[in-house]
């Protein structure tokens, strides 16, 4: 039973990836100033800096929203520190407050159910070019948030095939062992 919720898992986040709901290949995905970008890294310090403040600034109504909130905030951080510029570590961005989320403390069933809690709430702002700043922090969030989820169940995966092949070559080699006595 827990084989196939996680097979389930699996296959769900991965057509989600492939649909490009990943946050790095969404198109126009920051909007600053009244301006569009396709990429965090077209935006100069201080744009990239107003966006992780809306990041910040996403309400957050219930658990999940402060989760996924809390997920894309430490993406973004530490894309902000791989910039190494004095202007955006005086700027005191690093100094926010938040829970860091280990996802992999999170079960199967509670992973598969964030990210079914997660897939309406990204959608309700799929191919829509109208979005204000705030809307498109919170678009940001829960498509960061899909993102961290995907990579979670796909570690998961290549772990367990780890395992399995680590067994089988554990099983061969007793085999042989006995054989020899």
């Amino acid at each position: 039973m827990r084989r196939s919720i996680r097979n389930v898992a699996l296959l769900v986040c991965l057509c989600a990836l492939l649909s490009g709901c990943a946050t790095m290949r969404y198109p126009h995905t920051y909007k600053v100033e009244g301006m569009e970008f396709a990429e965090f890294k077209d935006l100069d310090d201080e744009k990239a800096l107003k966006v992780v403040a809306l990041i910040y600034n996403v309400k957050h109504e219930c658990s999940e929203d402060k989760m996924a909130r809390d997920i894309a905030l430490e993406e973004y951080l530490n894309l902000l520190s791989k910039r190494n510029s004095k202007y955006i570590k005086n700027s005191g961005i690093f100094d926010a407050q938040y829970e860091k989320v280990r996802l992999s403390t999170y079960g199967d069933e509670e992973l598969l159910a964030f990210y079914q809690w997660l897939e309406p709430q990204a959608l309700e702002y799929s191919g829509r070019r109208d979005l204000t700043e705030a809307q498109n922090a919170e678009r940001i969030v829960y498509l960061t948030a899909i993102n961290a989820v995907v990579k979670e169940m796909k570690r998961r995966d290549i772990t367990q095939k780890a395992i399995m092949i680590a067994g089988q070559v554990l099983s061969t080699a007793l085999t042989v062992a006995l054989a020899m006595i």
